[in-house]
């Protein structure tokens, strides 16, 4: 529970704020009047301010109640839901599933709906923009470091023969996690070809790997130890 202390000239001014502030309604959160303020002579000397606490549900609370009605509806037990954040990006971990894989599902199209079903619903009462990220034990790291370790090999393949490899399908989480690994190496570039559930991510040479290649480095006559030959001269 988050705690928001306010100050102002009267309980119901500060009230009325704070709902602005934040636009909210009087359902989205309790208060306490600290102090109910008073005014002295002339309003000059001896006044004291309102005072109000406000009280919210944390938005981890939050996203772990909505969870845990969610999975509960499904008729899935579970051990424990793990939350940690950064800024605006959540990540939700479910752990000690009986069966993982009913709540996956195939390519985790079943966890990818709950995964949006949570999305919007966090973001609807919480008033602002959140992106929320769903895992069942690990899964999705796992798949992540799997097709991270593929696409390494075929980055390297792409390298040494200066060709263009494709992908098997992927859909779209997995292809931003193709594009933002390649990114980082100057040398490659990608770009996602086909349609709907087809998509493929091709892994290309860049500007950069072709011109290294077209221009391997010193001519060999040149490099050190190398004596040139030379045209015999006349009487030798």
């Amino acid at each position: 529970m988050k705690c928001i202390e306010r100050e102002g000239k009267s309980a119901s001014q500060i009230i009325e704020n704070f709902i602005k502030e934040f636009n909210l309604t009087l359902n989205d959160f309790k208060f306490e009047v600290v102090e109910e303020g008073s005014s002295s002579f002339l309003n000059l000397f001896g006044s004291k301010p309102a005072k109000v606490k406000f009280f919210l549900q944390d938005t981890s609370e939050n996203l772990r109640k909505f969870a845990h009605d969610l999975i509960t509806r499904l008729d899935i037990s579970y051990n424990e839901i793990n939350i940690t954040n950064n800024d605006r990006e959540y990540h939700l971990n479910i752990s000690g599933i009986k069966d993982p894989g009913f709540i996956i599902g195939k390519d985790a199209k079943i966890l990818d709906s709950i995964q949006y079903i949570l999305n919007q619903i966090i973001n609807k009462h919480e008033k602002k923009q959140l992106y929320l990220k769903i895992d069942v034990d690990g899964y999705r790291e796992k798949k992540k470091a799997i097709l991270l370790k593929k696409v390494e090999t075929a980055a390297e393949k792409v390298k040494m023969k200066g060709k263009s490899i494709t992908l098997e399908p992927l859909h779209a989480a997995n292809r931003r996690i193709v594009h933002q690994f390649i990114e980082k190496d100057g040398k490659l570039r990608t770009m996602t070809i086909g349609e709907g559930d087809f998509k493929r991510v091709v892994i290309m040479p860049s500007e950069k790997l072709k011109s290294t290649a077209a221009n391997p480095g010193r001519n060999p006559r040149h490099r050190p130890g190398h004596r040139p030959k030379t045209k015999p001269q006349p009487g030798t």
